[in-house]
């Protein structure tokens, strides 16, 4: 190992740019600790590297052969011999040495099987010890508050699994009823890490959710044909008003009669459709479900059918009250819609109260 050599390892200061980036993910405590321990390691790697730099250049100039380099040759009897460079302890075996060296130093355990013993070893062992001393208040003193976090996502489900069995408990749910109550909390879990995106939205700008909403329902828009053309504000508006839901296979998304108050795009998963327990249809991704707009937007309607679940199914809602809403505010962009838009199966069932409420 040469000086330049040593000098190339200032390459390895690129690190800092993915340091950076890291640093962006820093709410994760394994991630943390690593790059913690990856620093620590890089610079005991740079301090051993200078060491042997330091033994290399000063040891020619000494009186009696007392560098670290000189006691090493004689623990391993491989000697210096004077006009050979290749004579003495092997790379591998003066690298391992200072980089233990190094380390006992930053961890200021200090064993003394190695030790500096001219001027110069002195001083960087000062400087290393002191740096140690640095680090270890930095990194190893935090390791409890990382660790912390690492189990605080558990922590965080354990105690709210526990919340649902004591409600189970106390409100005597059935049996059945409970197995999906704690499967549908574990797919939802799942899916969302225990994270509420509607609380962490409400934290920030109006602007900035339509943007993030935008982002999250870009593949609804994109691939359902009836929003195409829609101009970049009605898409900004059509993105704050969906909302998803998470169903496990079995779970009953939309009963018979139930008043039909939304618009269904399914994201991911597969439902079937039944009446009187006959399968009517079986919709997949980018299928539609619910009240066809189109037909009688002015009447309450309720389903005439069961929707259930057979996957576990992501599913997009828009209120069919906020869609009409934005269709009278985008006019140019509701004729577009109704021209383009098709339901896949529509559950509409007209009641006889919003008719004779019509009509009188």
């Amino acid at each position: 190992m040469t000086v330049t050599g040593v000098l190339k390892t200032a390459r390895l200061l690129r690190l800092l740019r993915v340091i950076r980036r890291i640093e962006a993910f820093a709410e994760y405590g394994s991630a943390v600790l690593l790059l913690l321990m990856v620093t620590f390691t890089l610079i005991g790697h740079w301090l051993a590297c200078i060491f042997y730099a330091i033994a290399t250049m000063e040891r020619p100039q000494l009186h009696a052969p007392i560098s670290w380099l000189d006691t090493l040759a004689n623990q391993t009897e491989m000697y210096f011999y004077p006009n050979d460079s290749m004579s003495g302890p092997t790379i591998k075996s003066k690298y391992i040495t200072a980089l233990y060296f190094t380390f006992t130093s930053l961890t200021s355990i200090g064993f003394g099987n190695i030790a500096p013993n001219t001027n110069m070893e002195k001083i960087f062992s000062i400087f290393a010890m002191m740096l140690g001393s640095l680090l270890s208040a930095a990194i190893f003193g935090n390791v409890s508050s990382i660790m912390l976090r690492v189990y605080q996502g558990s922590d965080e489900y354990h105690e709210k699994v526990q919340s649902v069995k004591e409600f189970v408990n106390f409100h005597h749910i059935p049996k059945t009823l409970a197995n999906r109550l704690q499967e549908s909390f574990q797919h939802t879990w799942s899916y969302t890490n225990g994270i509420d995106m509607n609380n962490v939205l409400k934290g920030f700008p109006e602007c900035l959710q339509a943007d993030i909403c935008l982002h999250l329902n870009r593949n609804l828009l994109q691939n359902c044909n009836a929003f195409k053309g829609a101009s970049p504000g009605c898409l900004r508006v059509l993105s704050t008003k969906f909302k998803s839901t998470h169903a496990p296979p079995g779970d009953t998304l939309v009963h018979p009669g139930d008043i039909l108050t939304a618009l269904y795009f399914i994201a991911r998963g597969s439902i079937e459709i039944l009446k009187d327990e006959t399968v009517m249809a079986i919709l997949g991704k980018d299928d539609i479900f619910g009240e066809d707009i189109k037909e009688n937007n002015s009447l309450q309607g309720q389903s005439m059918y069961c929707v259930r679940a057979l996957s576990y199914c992501d599913i997009n809602k828009i209120d069919l009250l906020d869609l009409r809403e934005i269709l009278h505010t985008y006019p140019e962009f509701a004729e577009s819609f109704l021209q383009k838009f098709q339901v896949t199966f529509n559950l509409r069932k007209v009641t006889h109260a919003s008719v004779h409420g019509l009509n009188s």
